[in-house]
């Protein structure tokens, strides 16, 4: 593993490193090489030489308390500035690397600040796991190790248990306790995997049933660990590279079935085991710092379908129609208010008991459910306005043939705009709307921050009931009597 702040050349290098990954049945003899991966090698590597490249390293590095260079992906949020600046790097990526990538360490490391900010519960059950945590925060920093997760499991016959399962292995379990550390064993789906250097596993067991008590467990997994096997979907561009497919031939983030085949954890990464109490503080809390993240890269997304839209209003002339631009001013209004939410979260941003910033949670919840549930009514504004000539759209090859290029070049292009020009921007929008990037775009807005009902509860949750209550029976002069209706309120949420 690398030993100090890495760069992109010893990014790459490091993933030499054993590792099984398999894709399209193939064994993947090096994941920096192999076309399915190269790109989003490439892409992650980028990252990282911007923490050393101005004045972006600005944004990604800060000096430790012991003055050593370290990256801002990993720092706890203990001041107010940190939720700004954290917001500052993933912005810095999105507009530098991309604005379409997901998952590239700066929300993954969101469990472990909820773990260090519960020390007590965690002393309570073994002294061990905060001092876990400590450490592994501390090498992310120092090292700025590729974190992802280990976040949903196979889910297997869901009107039972995982303990009920016929195949009890499906969701990832502890299956021996022995003196150098835990053995695991099962599945876990995610995105990057097979190009990151560790994962944090999580529970994903929304039951905590004493008899679930060995799938409670969470723990940070090195990625070529023996046992460790990534099973990958083939990459989304079939054919053609960036000019008919500008975003998936550069940053498909390729997701992975990743097999625990009796994996060793040693004792020093497992930050609980058999643990159901912690297992259900990891579950409730993984949106406290995560969805800052999640809403940052949103709003980017939505941007870039202003753009795009722009373009195929601007192209075609139909800019000027009033009724087209009250189109483009709904997708203006996405991103706006998604930025609202960002900024708002932050700037009433809340201390824990513990003394981390995070930020305003009921704010947060409410943007991240705007987010998900309203990311494909943008994609529809920006699919009506490009209409049915995005699959009808030539490819490169045709427009440069000798025989038909002419054909293309004079039926594509629209007074000063060239037929190139307007293919690449016919080609952007489909990849926005109607290719396979776009259909799992629009699926990881809907479920990447959990399905909209866990969302909801969030929200419900995290919101100031009482104060609107009050408020309410103010106006309808209820007076004493609100106390009452405060109580069965409250019992019915505690329940």
């Amino acid at each position: 593993m690398p030993v100090a702040l890495m760069n992109g050349k010893t990014y790459q290098e490091s993933l030499r490193d054993g590792r099984q990954v398999w894709i399209e049945g193939e064994k993947v003899k090096d994941v920096t090489r192999h076309t399915a991966f190269a790109p989003m090698v490439s892409t992650i590597g980028e990252i990282y030489d911007l923490h050393f490249t101005a004045p972006h390293d600005r944004n990604l590095v800060y000096r430790r308390s012991d003055g050593e260079l370290a990256s801002r992906f990993y720092k706890l949020p203990t001041e107010r500035e940190d939720l700004r600046a954290r917001r500052k790097m993933t912005e810095s990526i999105l507009e530098v690397v991309s604005p379409v990538i997901d998952r590239f360490g700066d929300e993954t490391v969101s469990p472990l600040f909820v773990l260090a900010d519960h020390r007590q519960q965690l002393d309570q059950c073994d002294p061990r796991y905060y001092q876990n945590v400590m450490r592994w925060l501390d090498i992310l920093q120092r090292e700025n190790l590729f974190m992802t997760s280990g976040n949903t499991d196979p889910k297997g016959d869901r009107s039972k248990q995982p303990y009920q399962q016929k195949d009890l292995d499906l969701y990832l379990r502890v299956v021996k306790e022995r003196d150098d550390g835990i053995v695991i064993r099962g599945a876990k789906f995610e995105t990057g995997a097979a190009y990151a250097h560790v994962a944090f596993i999580k529970p994903t067991v929304g039951q905590w049933v004493p008899e679930n008590r060995d799938y409670a467990v969470s723990c940070v997994a090195r990625l070529n660990a023996k046992g460790v096997r990534h099973i990958c979907r083939p990459p989304l561009a079939k054919v053609g590279g960036a000019f008919e497919n500008p975003l998936s031939s550069r940053w498909d983030e390729i997701d992975t079935l990743i097999v625990f085949d009796d994996v060793l954890i040693p004792w020093e990464d497992v930050l609980f085991c058999r643990q159901p109490e912690l297992a259900a503080l990891i579950r409730q809390s993984l949106s406290t710092w995560g969805a800052q993240g999640f809403l940052i890269r949103a709003c980017a997304k939505a941007d870039l379908l202003v753009g795009a839209a722009c373009l195929v209003a601007d192209q075609t002339g139909l800019a000027q129609i009033p009724a087209i631009r009250e189109k483009l001013a709904m997708l203006m209004l996405f991103a706006q208010t998604l930025r609202a939410y960002i900024y708002a979260a932050e700037a009433e941003c809340e201390q824990t008991a513990s003394g981390l910033f995070r930020p305003h949670q009921a704010i947060q919840n409410a943007g991240r459910m705007y987010a998900s549930s309203q990311y494909q009514n943008a994609v529809q504004v920006l699919r009506d306005l490009t209409g049915g000539t995005a699959v009808l759209t030539p490819d490169k090859k045709s427009l440069e043939n000798s025989e038909i290029g002419a054909d293309i070049n004079k039926y594509f292009a629209i007074g000063d705009v060239t037929a190139e020009d307007r293919l690449r921007v016919l080609h952007l929008a489909s990849e926005l709307t109607m290719t396979s990037f776009a259909g799992r775009t629009q699926l990881y807005q809907m479920f990447a921050e959990s399905p909209l009902m866990a969302q909801a509860a969030s929200l419900y949750a995290t919101y100031d009931r009482q104060s609107s209550i009050a408020r309410a029976a103010r106006v309808a002069g209820l007076g004493a009597k609100c106390s009452g209706g405060d109580r069965r309120h409250a019992a019915a949420a505690a329940s």
